[in-house]
């Protein structure tokens, strides 16, 4: 989810399109901070020094802690990244649910399971309780630049155990295998588990059901948030997931951006920590 808000030159605040000032703005930044959502902000003449007003708006997003996403457009058409160069926004995804799973009174097992196939590369835990096991490729120069990009973000030199939160829904014939261009249209974010198993970590996926997010978290060093299902989450699914990790690090990926976010550490410095 997200809300809109633009900074005219004149300092008229615009919350969604329409006109608001600093107290229902902070009022709908509490309601955005309870639901998970992404600020879009957009200031006009920014080239000029910013207004009171729009000083107030940042201080008052920062404050709350919620993901700002930056656009030089009016309409929000584009974002514009750390060395303030714009791109086109990705089309926003149809609106999704997170599929119905089969009940098992051995998810615990279930799991026990699917981490012990992600020792060896990437296990991806279907609807259905089967799962699709893809094996850690063998050294290969194109992986090398995402590798030393996951390196620094986890590094590989002592193994990893990463749990990951994504569409485990394929586009396939009933009964089919996916390959690897239906996997990557479910999970737009593949290339990097792969470069993460790559170096040698374990990496397994599951939908984020709430009947799964303890035992799919359990033992985890990092998780990793699909932006897209974040919102579709049960209340309180971070704190079900903190309570089983080996190292509580949550990561969201934003697929307008296509990157990663810290949303909690599991210390107090700016990269990632394990203290377990």
């Amino acid at each position: 989810m997200r809300i809109k808000i633009s900074v005219l030159a004149s300092g008229t605040i615009l919350l969604d399109g329409q006109e608001t000032d600093l107290p229902q703005l902070e009022a709908a930044l509490e309601k955005a901070k309870l639901e998970q959502s992404q600020v879009w902000y957009y200031r006009e003449s920014a080239v000029a020094p910013p207004s009171a007003q729009a000083l107030a708006v940042i201080q008052s997003v920062v404050r709350h802690k919620l993901p700002i996403s930056l656009s030089s457009k009016p309409d929000f058409s584009d974002w514009v990244d750390g060395k303030g160069v714009s791109h086109p926004r990705a089309e926003a995804p149809p609106e999704i649910r997170l599929p119905d799973v089969s009940s098992r009174s051995d998810i615990e097992e279930i799991f026990a399971r699917l981490r012990r196939t992600a020792a060896d590369g990437i296990a991806i835990l279907k609807p259905d309780r089967t799962y699709i096991a893809m094996p850690r490729l063998a050294n290969a120069p194109s992986l090398e630049a995402t590798a030393k990009a996951m390196d620094k973000l986890v590094p590989g030199a002592v193994k990893r155990q990463i749990a990951v939160v994504a569409l485990t829904v394929f586009d396939t014939t009933a009964g089919a295998v996916p390959g690897l261009a239906e996997v990557s249209k479910a999970i737009p974010f593949l290339g990097m588990l792969v470069g993460l198993s790559y170096i040698g970590h374990s990496v397994w996926v599951f939908e984020g059901h709430a009947t799964a997010l303890a035992a799919g978290c359990r033992e985890a060093d990092v998780l990793i948030v699909d932006s897209l299902l974040r919102p579709k989450l049960c209340a309180g699914w971070a704190g079900l997931c903190v309570a089983t990790m080996r190292n509580a690090n949550i990561l969201v990926h934003d697929r307008a951006a296509f990157q990663l976010g810290v949303l909690r550490r599991a210390g107090q410095g700016e990269g990632l920590e394990f203290p377990n």
